[in-house]
């Protein structure tokens, strides 16, 4: 049956896993407190493409920022089961392979664990938008979620408060290594977002220096200037 009008039918889930997702469901999120005492959640996607409305969702890894450090343990990964692997040149950009694309987690399971994990945490990616709008996508898809949780580019934040930098600094790469971020892993969904955990406690440090108190400032700080760059 097709619903062209209103919300389309929520996944049909079996009792436990719906549960989790009702508990997830009531999540709120606070971003009053101050910006050295928030728990941030730090993510990175891979993906079998750039399309965040078709291409299929790999892999999720993220951390956590607690007491302006970088929680190791526990850290988040996770694979999404894939009917049929991406392309063999695909592969050789997000270096899943077929066998471990088959082998992955059910996409259900695989996002009811990483939205537990994630929590009521303000979450942060690099060029955030892309994560942001594949997470959602399969959230809804998956779990029928629609979550208000806040988001924070931390490629934003960076040119915000280097504008000179941010001409010759475009990639996550090039951010680390000006800031002699030394990162031994790169190109993994877990990696990437531990690399941008580490970008983001060096931007945390400069916006409380820049008088930033509170997530919330922060937040409607980017909202305003996105708001500024659409006209």
């Amino acid at each position: 049956m097709k619903w062209p009008f209103g919300r389309p039918p929520q996944p049909a889930l079996d009792a436990a896993s719906q549960a989790r997702r009702d508990a997830l469901a009531r999540l709120t999120f606070d971003l009053d407190r101050p910006l050295a005492d928030l728990h941030w959640c730090v993510v990175d996607v891979e993906t079998g493409g750039l399309d965040t409305a078709h291409d299929p969702l790999l892999a999720i890894g993220a951390v956590h920022i607690e007491a302006q450090r970088i929680v190791l343990e526990p850290s988040f990964e996770t694979g999404l089961a894939q009917a049929t692997a991406t392309a063999a040149d695909n592969i050789l950009i997000h270096g899943i392979s077929g066998s471990v694309q088959r082998a992955g987690a059910a996409p259900h399971a695989a996002l009811l664990d990483w939205l537990e994990f994630a929590g009521d945490a303000p979450r942060v990616a690099f060029h955030a938008g892309f994560d942001q709008a594949v997470l959602a996508r399969e959230e809804r898809a998956q779990l029928g979620l629609r979550l208000a949780a806040p988001w924070f580019d931390a490629a934003i934040v960076a040119a915000l408060l280097y504008p000179d930098l941010a001409r010759q600094c475009r990639h996550l790469d090039e951010w680390l290594a000006h800031f002699d971020i030394a990162v031994y892993a790169r190109h993994g969904a877990l990696a990437d977002a531990y690399a941008t955990a580490e970008l983001w406690l060096v931007l945390l440090k400069t916006l409380r220096a820049e008088g930033l108190a509170t997530g919330r400032q922060l937040h409607k700080l980017l909202r305003a200037r996105r708001w500024l760059m659409a006209y």
